[in-house]
């Protein structure tokens, strides 16, 4: 009876789906003691990742002396399948962080097996939730160096799988340019629609060096016949685009609505002004509620915010118009050598199935600046609501700013000494190359919107700064005098609370 009982209570783990249930029943089981033992050692011969995991849950729940021991008892006895013997090096592994002596790996009857294993469980798992490959991969970057190489050469015992073709396609885009390699040419032998859709898209977005041998790999598979739709219309795509805060950042959505399913697919990009594309996030990882709703080339959608903080403003523009946006921010990220995250590659897809840009969307809106006409009003830009938040927050501005508040009231004329020096001592090259680069950003965003006269004064702005020092700049002296005033507020505000706090303890 307590056989039975034990085995009822395994079978719950097996089957249980969310993890606080599944965390409750491993706990109660390893509660009952060293009884579990020998049932839980009988279930290691298993293929599914879903009960592998339960099982891993319970080993860090059960007596760390009993378990370690008999799963390396397990990993030695030859008479176990290799199935067996390889949950129990997963678990040792994986979830019990326990090293593993040369000596039990050589003991597996072929060690490669571990791989295709690895590889069987993520295709399972991946039937059931595509996302899981990011923790797939988050896991594999703490193994050994060469286990991403025991992978790839496992991958073809088990192709043709859709599942598979998911994971080249991340070898693609990542930081091992060897691996990268291996992955195109896998991809290249690989005849499925999944395939020539990867391939159409990494040859899209790979940095320079990697585009040729991608581009080889698409002609393999065209020249073999094989054939794929995009997974989407393009006309079903949505963009939305947020204006480029003052920290240089940008958020790109795409959304396409679809008749077969109950809510959009969709996917949004975070980029930053050096470091290029800093997050993502796709449909699978997205409740419904968190998805905009999308809008006309044009219009401005305001995205309500936490309390005190202003909706955000997303702009409809063009599908290629936000595709540029994410490819000049990718090129920040092979420039510097730093792969796009996890999420971006799971889901670029998406955007680039359909090759890419062309060269009139490569050049972008034509948008010229006139600084004879317009060069004096390019201060006014900061009125607009889209630059609401733009604000140099510089350490020299807040040192300024406490000058200043030492001799309050203040004199016009003291403020603008202020202005004047820190256009010319404290906003170098380094402050007026980034500030140009988003003002050229924000006179495309301000074209979109159909704001003309706004966006060539953008342009206006930006090529003041390339071409005379930047205290010549209206726009400068106007940003300036903004940030002062920002300064001063949040020093005064600070020192309100620290004296309240101070008197409060008092």
């Amino acid at each position: 009876m307590e056989r039975r009982a034990l085995e009822a209570a395994f079978d719950a783990l097996a089957q249980a789906t969310e993890p606080a249930e599944r965390v409750r029943l491993a706990q109660e089981l390893a509660g009952r003691g060293d009884a579990i033992l020998p049932v839980f050692l009988a279930r290691l011969d298993t293929e599914d990742p879903h009960v592998r995991g339960g099982l891993g849950l319970l080993a860090q729940q059960m007596d760390r002396d009993l378990v370690v021991p008999a799963l390396k008892g397990v990993m030695r006895a030859r008479e176990r399948r290799d199935q067996a013997r390889v949950t129990a090096l997963t678990l040792l592994d994986r979830y019990l962080n326990e090293p593993i002596e040369e000596s039990l790996l050589a003991a597996l009857r072929d060690p490669n097996d571990v791989a295709r294993q690895s590889l069987r469980e993520l295709i399972l798992a991946m039937e059931r939730n595509p996302t899981v490959i990011l923790d797939y991969l988050t896991q594999l970057a703490q193994q050994p160096a060469d286990t991403p190489e025991l992978l790839m050469r496992a991958v073809p015992d088990l192709m043709p799988n859709p599942h598979l073709v998911t994971l080249l396609r991340m070898f693609a885009q990542g930081k091992d340019a060897r691996l990268a390699q291996q992955a195109l040419e896998q991809l290249g032998r690989t005849r499925m629609p999944e395939a020539l859709r990867a391939l159409i898209s990494l040859a899209a977005t790979l940095p320079a060096e990697r585009r040729p041998a991608a581009e080889r790999s698409l002609r393999k598979v065209r020249m073999s016949g094989i054939q794929a739709e995009p997974s989407l219309p393009l006309a079903a795509w949505q963009t939305l685009l947020s204006p480029v805060d003052e920290a240089g950042a940008q958020i790109i959505w795409f959304i396409a609505a679809r008749a077969d399913a109950e809510r959009p697919t969709a996917m949004a990009i975070v980029t930053a002004e050096a470091a290029g594309i800093v997050a993502a996030i796709g449909t699978d990882m997205l409740p419904a509620d968190d998805i905009p709703p999308a809008v006309p080339v044009g219009e401005v959608l305001a995205m309500p915010q936490p309390a005190g903080v202003r909706p955000l403003m997303l702009l409809g523009v063009p599908f290629d118009a936000g595709r540029r946006a994410v490819q000049q921010a990718l090129e920040q990220n092979w420039l510097a050598g730093q792969p796009p995250p996890l999420a971006y590659r799971l889901f670029s897809e998406l955007i680039w199935q359909y090759g890419p840009l062309s060269a009139e969307a490569l050049d972008g809106p034509a948008i010229q600046a006139d600084p004879e006409r317009g060069g004096d009003d390019t201060g006014a830009l900061l009125d607009h609501e889209a630059f609401a938040d733009w604000v140099w927050s510089a350490e020299a501005v807040y040192e300024a700013a406490r000058n200043l508040l030492r001799r309050l009231p203040w004199t016009p004329e003291a403020r603008a000494a202020a202005v004047n020096d820190l256009a010319a001592t404290a906003f170098g090259p380094r402050e007026a190359t980034a500030y140009r680069r988003r003002l050229i950003a924000m006179a495309e965003w301000l074209h979109y919107a159909r704001r003309e006269t706004e966006a060539q004064l953008a342009a206006t702005a930006a090529e003041q700064l390339r071409a005379a020092p930047p205290a010549a700049s209206p726009f400068v002296r106007r940003l300036i005098e903004r940030s002062l005033d920002v300064a001063a507020l949040d020093i005064q505000f600070r020192a309100r609370r620290a004296r309240k706090q101070t008197t409060n303890r008092s």
